[in-house]
């Protein structure tokens, strides 16, 4: 019930919040007198590099390359494919090249 009237009166215009438990008077104020200023915090330094971390017995763990070695294998077929068809035309375009210019040079 109190969520509904709380948002009944937000919607109306008034500022209204809902308490569940314990709430100190700065969290019900909005007081943030006391919260440190977020442009006076130091710059954290940059990660480092992936080849300097230093590994733990017990850190945790990197994500795993979720891919499928099928498809993968199946992409580098499809791209040798198509290198190959490629060499081959070009190996024609050279053997036309060659045959015209032999062919003009009989001429």
């Amino acid at each position: 019930m109190s969520t509904l009237l709380v948002s009944l009166l937000i919607g109306a215009g008034y500022d209204a919040l809902v308490v569940s438990g314990y709430a100190s008077k700065t969290t019900c104020n909005g007081d943030l007198s006391f919260d440190d200023c977020p442009l006076l915090r130091a710059v954290p330094p940059p990660p480092m590099p992936p080849d300097q971390r230093t590994c733990y017995k017990y850190g945790t763990r990197p994500a795993k390359q979720l891919r499928s070695k099928y498809e993968q294998m199946m992409a580098e077929r499809e791209e040798a494919a198509i290198q190959a068809k490629n060499e081959q035309k070009r190996a024609e375009e050279m053997a036309q090249q060659a045959a015209s210019i032999s062919y003009t040079m009989c001429f």
